[in-house]
């Protein structure tokens, strides 16, 4: 099991603030992601209590979670979308081919396409539904596997079990994320783990100025110790993040939008 926590920071653990009005609430800055290993969610994922859902199989077919339709986009796995698509055009997690090597275009991902136009969109929402106990998911997480457009800050947000929106910091610069010299579209090095925890449930979990993603995991618990390992914000407003700072010789240009 990997704790990028205690990479990052010697203190990586700061207590969350609760009061009377505000259920606890937790916010996971983007983690480096190769694989399932690198998931915060990970002990809930090894015990069934969280589920992962890699799109291997060309669908969204974990319980409890739907794409919406009817925001003027639908969502599709990249290679569902289009069975001839070049492999370089797939931006996979990394060890979904079983081969941590650097390459993650073996794969396949999961993408939005405008409902009128066909073209590729950056929005990107997944929606949650109580189980058969009536929980909603506490926790919810995904990788970016990219931005859509890199000059652009890469946003997320989500909604309790009652529908009101988090307070979510969500706003993220992806060229922080790009190595030394930069990085060709799709490079695992990019890829970044975000996450949220919320005491009273998600019912929602949407993004902007995403081009792909990969591995959604949402839940109801994770084992010691990983909660124990978190960084996170808390509710009542105090945000602990970490900001990356690389000198970049090249910069990506944005992804192409074509369904090729």
């Amino acid at each position: 099991m990997k704790f990028h926590l205690l990479q990052i920071f010697s203190v990586g653990l700061v207590a969350p603030i609760q009061n009377s009005t505000a259920a606890t609430f937790f916010e996971w800055e983007p983690l480096p992601y190769f694989s399932e290993e690198d998931s915060p969610f990970i002990g809930g994922i090894r015990n069934g209590s969280i589920y992962l859902e890699d799109f291997e199989d060309q669908a969204l077919n974990t319980p409890f979670v739907t794409s919406p339709t009817n925001l003027g986009y639908f969502g599709e796995t990249r290679r569902a979308s289009n069975p001839n698509v070049p492999d370089a055009n797939v931006w996979s997690v990394d060890g979904d081919d079983g081969i941590l090597n650097g390459n993650g275009f073996l794969g396949d991902s999961w993408i939005t396409i405008n409902s009128s136009g066909f073209g590729l969109t950056s929005s990107n929402q997944f929606n949650f539904s109580a189980d058969d106990e009536g929980r909603y998911p506490s926790f919810v997480g995904i990788v970016i596997t990219g931005a859509f457009d890199v000059d652009q800050n890469v946003e997320f947000a989500a909604r309790d079990a009652s529908g009101q929106l988090l307070d979510v910091e969500g706003d993220y610069d992806p060229k922080d994320w790009n190595p030394p010299g930069g990085a060709i579209g799709g490079d695992p090095r990019t890829h970044r783990f975000v996450g949220v925890y919320n005491e009273g449930g998600i019912s929602e979990f949407s993004m902007d100025n995403v081009f792909q993603v990969d591995h959604l995991q949402y839940g109801y618990a994770i084992p010691e110790p990983t909660v124990s390992s978190l960084f996170l914000i808390a509710a009542g407003g105090f945000f602990l993040r970490r900001k990356r700072s690389y000198e970049i010789a090249s910069r990506r240009e944005p992804p192409s939008v074509n369904l090729d």
